[in-house]
């Protein structure tokens, strides 16, 4: 494997073995392949299976000048146009040198890097007010201040538990305590935590659909599609299960009614369903808590283009509005703490159809993330105070205790 620096209009490719260098012309550097084999049009008509080497593509990346094939393992290379080789596209176009993480991070543009750190703690300012609104409409006050303590005192627990919805068990915990009312305390957490994700995905299908017609026949747009049929399912998922849940005539067909009365803990179970009654009956409520998700994301979506421009990451500005709301999408299916691994999966998958490397994709998903701890761990203030903790059994256990019932509420109307 050789390693290469940019020189001038060359490049000084170093030998690992005997450190030996060597200065090439940049028109003597081939692309990995994004492909083991290709079929090359036969001299008899036919076509033929031969192993793909490499490719010679078009500064832009886009298109393939040449391929360099081989016949058999081993064998020596020749090198094939465009018009010899049947039925291939171009999917995942690789720059000449693909720079390593470290490199990255020290020649990152540290303007860049403030940047993405401090436009962040908008989402927390946005997230609290959000759900301290959701609290207000069933009936639980508890401020604003307390609101945004107890959303930091999960956002804190976030950054060590599976997932990066973890924290959110803490925070029902907490708010709970606030109120008489604890099974609508935990479920406004739930709801808003869903109003979140559906706002997440709403955004990436958009831009997905946005970018696939805006850009057709560029490589880039293969994964587009595939995101945007994905939120789409998410959404049409979503929407089925909400009428499911309000209209009684398709709970008793589907047997989801007979679910519902069998399940065990039922004082909670109805009180959960008095809560979306509560919040059915304030859809514009709902509907502003929406609205006020999409300026959280698009924060966390400017962070991660700024950070990724920091690293000189070849993405252009409108794929980050694809690629980061699926990759903060996934972080959040409790698997890992704060989606490790999950996350560089599908940062990989979606970035290096646009030219990225693995370190690059890598260096994408480690600014999210890395940005997102930082801002998580002054949750500890509060924790290291003392006044927040890991609750313990029977802490947890108190949510389980009956309380009273709401005049007027009729979990049969939802």
């Amino acid at each position: 494997v050789l390693s290469a620096q940019s020189g001038g209009s060359g490049f000084t490719v170093i030998d690992p073995f005997t450190e030996g260098r060597k200065v090439v012309d940049r028109g003597e550097l081939v692309s990995p392949p994004d492909a083991d084999r290709v079929q090359v049009h036969a001299e008899n008509g036919g076509v033929r299976s031969m192993r793909l080497l490499a490719l010679d593509l078009s500064a832009d990346l886009k298109s393939v000048r040449r391929f360099l094939v081989t016949a058999e393992p081993g064998g020596r290379g020749q090198w094939a146009a465009p018009a010899e080789v049947a039925d291939y596209q171009l999917r995942v176009p690789r720059p000449l040198v693909q720079t390593g993480v470290y490199s990255m991070v020290r020649d990152a543009r540290l303007s860049f890097l403030l940047a993405a750190v401090f436009v962040f703690p908008l989402t927390f300012l946005l997230t609290s007010f959000r759900w301290h609104e959701l609290l207000k409409a069933l009936d639980i006050r508890i401020g604003q201040s307390k609101a945004f303590i107890l959303n930091m005192v999960g956002a804190f627990y976030n950054t060590f538990m599976p997932g990066s919805t973890g924290g959110d068990v803490i925070k029902a915990i907490y708010v709970a305590r606030f109120t008489e009312h604890r099974t609508r305390a935990v479920v406004s957490v739930l709801v808003d935590r869903v109003i979140g994700l559906l706002a997440l995905v709403i955004l990436g299908g958009s831009m997905a659909v946005y970018y696939t017609l805006a850009h057709r026949g560029d490589p880039t747009t293969h994964s587009t599609p595939k995101v945007a049929m994905g939120c789409g399912a998410i959404l049409v998922a979503t929407v089925g299960g909400i009428v499911l849940l309000y209209f009684p005539t398709l709970r008793r067909i589907t047997g989801l009614g007979w679910v519902l009365d069998h399940m065990p803990m039922q004082k909670q179970v109805q009180k959960t369903l008095e809560t979306m009654v509560i919040l059915a009956r304030r859809p514009m409520l709902v509907a502003a808590a929406v609205g006020i998700t999409f300026p959280v994301h698009m924060t966390v979506v400017l962070s991660a283009m700024l950070s990724g421009m920091a690293f000189g990451l070849p993405l252009a500005p409108m794929y980050y509005w694809v690629v980061v709301p699926v990759v903060v999408l996934v972080a959040s299916i409790p698997i890992s703490p704060q989606g490790a691994g999950v996350m560089e999966a599908f940062a990989i998958a979606l970035t290096r159809t646009a030219g990225a490397s693995v370190s690059e994709a890598v260096a994408l998903t480690m600014s999210i993330r890395t940005v997102q701890i930082l801002w998580n761990l002054t949750g500890g203030i509060w924790v290291l105070r003392g006044d927040y903790h890991a609750p313990t059994a029977a802490e947890q256990a108190e949510l389980e205790i009956e309380e009273p019932s709401t005049p007027g509420a009729d979990s049969a109307s939802v």
